[in-house]
This record gives structure tokens, C-alpha cells and sequence, in this order.
């Protein structure tokens, strides 16, 4: 049997919400890492991923799967927020909580990397997640439910287990399957520069320098030049060595930017 819902849709709260608890004391810097939160003068948060793309909250229930506040989070210029690409929304983060559609009876947990699965049973359901099970049920307006895609329905207690899916997923990295070893860097306008400015990465990881202003850029560093860097164009180099690497834009000295490999 279908498991269907009588409980009343709660109220979702809205993007804007994310951002109300960084309006005092939140400090505005160009360098931020891979896997770090980042936001502009506007009331979104984004996760900043390895592939150089922000990826947004769509409200403070999916936000709070991940993040128990709002001390992480790096405010940034709205020039360069702007510069970086968008990847998508985030979604829950699999095993917290099960969800349901505003407009569909049938009751989701979540997996890995954003896949729903219908639990078939209530029974199935209290065995998950406790005889409280439906204080643990989100509901997700239908906008967001493209964020979603629809995996194998869970029969039995041994087809999931939302202890071990969180084990699993700690960070919306693994959630996505985002290739931790490389990084990307926005070559921006010469008013924005290099986003983020200073990168801090591991040794061995290749970091991606891509041009996405209308003008031709240039990555020159000791030991490494990319030469002209045309609009929409990239550049990639390894760093194996651990230490500090500062670089340039030679067209417009302006702009500058370090590497600090760990």
C-alpha cells in the first residue's frame, strides 16, 4: 500500500530567510575555498563547489540538512558572485529527513545525489525513522521537485538505511559526485579579478583558470604562462609541489591572485 499522507503541507520559508542571521558581522573577503559557503548583498547562500559553479539553498529546510548555522558563510562582492557561474540548486541532504511533493500524496526518502525513492508502507516508514516518523516528512514545493530525479521505490528496512546514506554523504561534494582533486578559478573583469583571489588546495590537484569576461586574459606565475587566455577559453595547470604560488594577469598587472598548495 501506498503510503499517503494526511498531515497539513508545512510552510516553507523563503530564500530571503537564508541570509537574515549574516546582517551584522559578516565579513567581506575575495578568498574562499572549494566546498565553502558564499553569498552576495542579496539574501541567497550558494555553496561554492571545486567546478568553479555556486550552487543555491532553495530555502532554510534544505539549508539546515547541511549547515546547523550561518558562521560559514563568506560574503563576497556582488561583482564577483556574479562572475561565477550557477550550477543548480542544492538538495537535502540524503538520510535526514523523508520528503513529499506539496501536490503528491507519496512519501520520498532521499538518496545520493539528489534521487527520491518512495517508501511503500507506513510500517516501512516507522521502521526507518522511528514511530515519530511523520515529524521527519518535508514537504517540497512542486518548483523545486526538478531538482529531484526519481530512483527505485525501498520495499524492505534492507533496501535503505538512513544512518549509513549520512555516513556516506557529509558534504554536498560527495552528495554530487564532484571530482575533489581539481578546482576552477573565474578569470573575471579586471574590476573583479581572479575569483576567488586566493585558493588553497592539495598537492597534486590541477586548478582550471576559465575565462568568462569578453576581453583576453593571461595566468603567468613562476614556472608557468598560459599565454593569451581568449573570452570562454581555458587554462590548466598540476600544482605537485607544496608552497605559495602567486600569479598575474600580465595583460592587466591588476589583476592578481595565489595558489596555496598544502
Amino acid at each position: 500500500m501506498k503510503l499517503m499522507l494526511s498531515r497539513a503541507a508545512a510552510t516553507l520559508a523563503t530564500v530571503s530567510m537564508l541570509a537574515a542571521p549574516l546582517a551584522v558581522g559578516a565579513a567581506t573577503t575575495g578568498n574562499f575555498n572549494a566546498g565553502e559557503l558564499i553569498k552576495g548583498s542579496g539574501s541567497a547562500v550558494y555553496y561554492f563547489a571545486s567546478n568553479g559553479k555556486r550552487y543555491v539553498f532553495p530555502n532554510d529546510k534544505t539549508y539546515f540538512t547541511w549547515y546547523k548555522d550561518f558562521a560559514t558563510v563568506r560574503s563576497i562582492s556582488d561583482g564577483a558572485l556574479s562572475s561565477i557561474p550557477l550550477g543548480g540548486n542544492v538538495t537535502y541532504r540524503p538520510g535526514y529527513k523523508m520528503v513529499k511533493i506539496t501536490t503528491d500524496p507519496r512519501t520520498y526518502v532521499v538518496d545520493q545525489g539528489g534521487i527520491l525513492r518512495q517508501i511503500g508502507s507506513e510500517e516501512l516508514a516507522k521502521t526507518l525513522y522511528g514511530l515519530t516518523w511523520n515529524s521527519q516528512v518535508d514537504d517540497i514545493p512542486d518548483a523545486f521537485f526538478t531538482n529531484y530525479r526519481l530512483g527505485t521505490a525501498i520495499q524492505t528496512a534492507s533496501d535503505y538505511n538512513p544512518g549509513n546514506v549520512m555516513t556516506l554523504t557529509t558534504t554536498i561534494a560527495q552528495d554530487k559526485q564532484f571530482d575533489e582533486t581539481l578546482a576552477t578559478i573565474t578569470i573575471s573583469s579586471v574590476a573583479n579579478g581572479f575569483v576567488p583571489a586566493s585558493l588553497t588546495i592539495k598537492k597534486g590537484m590541477t586548478v582550471t583558470w576559465t575565462n568568462r569576461d569578453t576581453v583576453v586574459h593571461s595566468v603567468v606565475g613562476s614556472g608557468f604562462n598560459s599565454g593569451d587566455i581568449k573570452p570562454g577559453d581555458s587554462y590548466t595547470k598540476q600544482f605537485n609541489s607544496a608552497g605559495a604560488f602567486d600569479y598575474k594577469d600580465s595583460i592587466n598587472p591588476a589583476m592578481q591572485g595565489s595558489i596555496n598548495v598544502q
